[in-house]
């Protein structure tokens, strides 16, 4: 397997879960996975597979932990560029990762 990239293909994100590309292209149309369309292809930034990682994570204390980031940082991102928002949102993954160690 290659190096993660920090944006991936649907082909890509199924190599990095080991999933069938079918699953993830469906996990898209549900909304499971966050995706940008750029013409007929989708792109995946690496931190929303991390987030879906973690929202379906077994551990509710993760599950809990990523919600309540999430709505702090929705809170206090009200109007900020979405640069910025998902900059805040890798840090909440950081620190989640930090404390699951």
């Amino acid at each position: 397997m290659e190096a993660v990239k920090e944006v991936m293909t649907p082909e890509q994100v199924a190599d990095y879960l080991q999933l069938n590309k079918d699953t993830v292209y469906r996990y898209i149309r549900e909304g499971k996975l966050a995706a940008s369309r750029l013409g007929r292809n989708y792109r995946i930034p690496k931190e929303n597979v991390e987030l879906l990682l973690l929202a379906t994570s077994t551990s509710s204390i993760a599950r809990e932990v990523l919600f309540s980031r999430l709505e702090n940082v929705a809170g206090r991102n009200s109007g900020v560029p979405p640069g910025e928002v998902e900059k805040d949102i890798a840090e909440a993954i950081a620190e989640i990762r930090a404390g699951n160690d």
